[in-house]
């Protein structure tokens, strides 16, 4: 016996109108021979009895053809002898409609198709025991399916309506078609409650202003209603499941080493076991075998986020950060390593880990925001206090913020840093830039509560790093030096003006530096890869030998030695932990986070240029399995950031390799605002240059389709994080080059940076807004502001969590409301929310590998892989 039932889908009021009133206009003018009585409950509106074609039953049942959705439909209902019976079990659950069971009716009615198979309404002929005989109740407001059942009377005939019924048919079929009920099925559209501000003279309309507190009552629904709409459409792309599986086999198959620190013969290992959700903290002392010293998810009965942590000196303690999944906002507690039980210490609001330990081991400086947590307020005014073991009563404010010589803005941020080979302390102001201002002073003095800060060098002097060694003060300046260069000053009387310029040879890129015993250990970028080198006491620099090219970290240095881990990586090698001797060799030690089953020599990596506008040439890197760009053009996924002069250099992506086997092509594009090329490159697409970034990102696109990489029909574009700005503007700029575009918590409206937590960077975007040139700096590369009504934009999938201390869920919610409400493409905006995870920092195993599950199956559903298309 068959047996089908209609599939589980939402129904949106205008698509049930849109149904309703189709169907109603047919069956004025039909026979009713031709039909059954069923139940449609519409929600928020009266239950309608309305009549359908019986053959839908027969295909519903298997017996003629693939399966028919048919929105609305809520009731199971059958036809028993010459009556036609609806019981219960139907309606709408949760904004969802249930199943229709409809085998019995579907038994006794083998239907004639046509030819042309339409979806609805086709030509039937009826058994000779019903045909002549029509429902005595038509359908009408009310009408219960839960009653007696219907008998059958006479019927009409009518050829007139025979005639017309093809061309009714054929309207209701486009009606209905997939296309228009995936575009009528969405969620509902954000309320608009338009606010204008007034910039220097210029208005500026704000349709979705509401957003931004989180406190409307209707953010959370309108929230919760567009999660469950792109959960839904993306679960039905048929090849989701399998990516998803094959991402987590991999990640599965990993073990992640997160960070690697020594302290005399005690080894501290941060790492994610194979098969884990998150990592965990490990101590090896000597030869004695490892153990667990910290699993965060077994703190307090809760499931917690380890954040940072700092070794003591000693090696005796651990202070580390914990936090709620996904929010960022550690709290500082401290751990004894020998016994594994906590200190009575325990300081909130200890976001960023800015922790140094005093040289004795006996209590640390700390950095703590005293404002309201989610609001603007939260990182303003932050204090650098003191913390003593043991001690009771309040913590000692180290630096007053309104008294001479270090007057700090309320914005600004102050880390003080002690070093166990120096008698001097080190103060470092920062706003979000990556220069900073540097100040020292005597360690014992600072302790007394008698110090007396000498300035090193403010904003103006573009010092990116400090360090101190012994009497010496170490720096990495660009100021004349575009690509950096190491300076080297007294401690106790620093003067930049007669320090010591210490150039590397071929003059790469320096990108930061790390102190050993002996001086400092300095990371380059140089062209696609980086570099490492050693620089002794007296400023002559050697180049360290790497085992192959691709990116260098330095994880830790090794305190009073020559020694450091190093992380070493490739676009297309797993990251893994290798050991520096004090000899200058690389050695490596095992800790490798390769998955098991991963086989590199699958895959290739390919650098280009492309030609921006102004004749700028612009590198990308291009990965793909062997042999792919043999083929043709297929499947591609364009990514770039271009902000804070981070360089991207080769990274391994483990979820990227899933999305390589399916055949599309990745593609990092090094646009301007990044750091590749080092400080001009940066300021080349910053504030009022930022422009640059999305034209780069543009120009490498152009070039991808120009060169027969890929076609726009097949491309899409992500950007994450600030790389939102990116995304958004190129797809306003040009909407017709992206098949999608993927905006991954991203800074979709730097002009609102007033009502966020994260607001400390916007010298980043050429702010604050202080006057009209300010106002029109940050106003032109805002996404949001850009959108235009009536553009043919592309499919859209928006990426945020709830709890995104970095890029607040409004610039996300905001953006995709405004995006669906301006296009006029007809291709969705998906806007994805995970309630429990915030930036990406914090989230588990399961919710990354959902999460690029979700992304990368909507750029292959973009591009019109087959097996990622929707069923129709």
């Amino acid at each position: 016996m068959g047996h089908a039932a209609w599939q589980e889908e939402a129904v949106t009021g205008a698509q049930q109108v849109l149904f309703v009133a189709a169907l109603e206009a047919v069956l004025a003018l039909v026979d009713d021979e031709d039909f059954v009585l069923v139940r449609v409950q519409v929600q928020r509106r009266a239950t309608r009895g309305l009549t359908v074609p019986r053959h839908h039953a027969q295909r519903l049942a298997g017996a003629g053809g693939r399966q028919l959705q048919l929105p609305g439909v809520g009731a199971d209902c059958q036809r028993r002898g010459g009556a036609v019976k609806c019981g219960g079990g139907g309606g709408v659950a949760h904004g969802k409609v249930r199943g229709c069971d409809v085998a019995s009716m579907a038994r006794s009615c083998p239907p004639r198709w046509h030819e042309s198979d339409m979806p609805v309404l086709h030509r039937w002929a009826l058994p000779p025991e019903v045909r002549g005989r029509r429902p005595a109740t038509r359908g009408g407001r009310g009408l219960s399916c839960q009653g007696p059942e219907v008998p059958w009377v006479p019927a009409p005939r009518s050829s007139f309506v025979r005639k017309l019924l093809p061309g009714l048919s054929l309207t209701l079929a486009v009606l209905l078609s997939p296309g228009v009920r995936a575009a009528e099925a969405g969620p509902p559209a954000a309320p608009v409650e338009v606010v204008t501000d007034d910039y220097f003279g210029t208005p500026v309309a704000d349709p979705y202003r509401w957003m931004e507190s989180g406190k409307d009552e209707r953010w959370m629904p309108w929230l919760q209603a567009q999660a469950g709409h792109t959960e839904t459409v993306l679960s039905r792309l048929p090849g989701r499941a399998g990516l998803l599986k094959s991402i987590q086999a991999l990640s599965g198959e990993q073990t992640a080493y997160r960070m690697v620190r020594r302290v005399g013969q005690t080894v501290f290992i941060q790492r994610r076991d194979a098969g884990a959700e998150d990592a965990r903290l490990y101590v090896r002392t000597g030869r004695a075998a490892e153990r667990l010293l910290l699993d965060p998810a077994a703190v307090d009965g809760k499931p917690q986020s380890l954040d940072w942590w700092h070794v003591s000196p000693n090696g005796r303690l651990v202070a580390v950060g914990l936090s709620q999944r996904g929010t960022e906002a550690s709290v500082l507690r401290v751990l004894d390593v020998a016994t594994g039980r906590w200190l009575a210490t325990h300081i909130p609001a200890t976001d960023f880990g800015q922790v140094s330990w005093l040289p004795d081991s006996s209590g640390f400086a700390y950095l703590r925001f005293v404002g309201e947590q989610g609001t603007p307020t939260y990182y303003l005014n932050n204090e650098m206090r003191l913390h003593r073991l043991g001690s009771a009563g309040p913590d000692r404010l180290l630096l007053p913020r309104d008294k001479p010589p270090v007057p700090l803005q309320p914005h600004e941020f102050a880390a003080i840093r002690f070093d166990g080979q120096s008698p001097m302390a080190l103060l470092v102001i920062f706003d979000g830039r990556r220069e900073s201002q540097v100040y020292v002073t005597g360690r014992d003095a600072l302790l007394a509560g008698r110090a007396r800060w000498t300035k090193v060098g403010g904003f103006e002097a573009q010092l990116e790093g400090a360090a101190l060694r012994g009497d010496e003060l170490w720096l990495l300046s660009t100021r004349d030096a575009p690509k950096g260069r190491l300076l080297l000053t007294s401690a106790r009387r620093p003067d930049l003006a007669t320090a010591r310029a210490i150039e590397l040879p071929g003059q790469p890129v320096v990108e930061s530096f790390t102190m050993t015993a002996s001086g400092p250990l300095v990371q380059t970028i140089e062209g696609s890869q980086m570099g490492l080198w050693r620089v002794s006491a007296a400023g002559e620099p050697r180049r360290v030998a790497l085992p192959f090219p691709g990116s260098v970290m330095v994880l830790s240095t090794v305190p009073g030695r020559d020694e450091a881990y190093l992380s070493l990586a490739g676009w297309l090698q797993a990251p893994a932990v290798h050991e520096l001797d004090a000899r200058g060799t690389v050695h490596p030690t095992g800790m490798s986070s390769q998955p098991a089953g991963y086989d590199a020599t699958r895959y290739e990596a390919r650098t280009s240029t492309a030609t921006a506008a102004d004749g700028t040439r612009i590198p990308y890197t291009v990965l793909s399995l062997k042999g792919r760009a043999a083929q043709g053009p297929g499947p591609l996924l364009l990514e770039a950031y271009g902000a804070y002069g981070y360089a991207v250099m080769p990274t391994f992506q483990t979820a990227l390799m899933p999305l390589l086997d399916r055949g599309a092509r990745y593609v990092m594009a090094h646009v301007r605002g990044g750091g590749e090329f080092g400080r001009d490159w940066h300021y080349g697409g910053r504030g009022p240059t930022k422009a640059n970034t999305w034209n780069d990102a543009i120009a490498v696109a152009e070039a991808l389709v120009r060169t027969g990489e890929t076609t726009s029909s097949q491309m899409n574009l992500l950007g994450t994080s600030a790389g939102g700005v990116m995304v958004g503007q190129a797809v306003n700029a040009r909407p017709e080059l992206f098949a999608g575009a993927v905006a991954n918590v991203g800074f979709m409206n730097p002009l609102r940076y007033v009502s966020e937590q994260n607001n400390a960077d916007i010298p980043e975007w050429g702010g604050p807004v202080a006057d009209a040139a300010t106002f029109k700096t940050m106003f032109d590369l805002d996404p949001y502001q850009h959108i235009k009504p009536g553009v043919a934009y592309p499919a859209t999938l928006v990426v945020s969590g709830l709890a995104d201390p970095r890029a607040a869920t409004f610039h996300s919610a905001k953006y995709a409301a405004r995006l669906a409400a301006a296009t006029s493409s007809g291709q969705p905006v998906l806007l994805r929310i995970d309630f429990g995870a915030g930036h990406g920092m914090g989230s588990t195993r399961t919710q990354r590998d959902a999460m690029w599950a979700d992304i990368y199956s909507f750029v292959l559903w973009r591009a019109g892989v087959a097996d990622f298309q929707p069923p129709r």
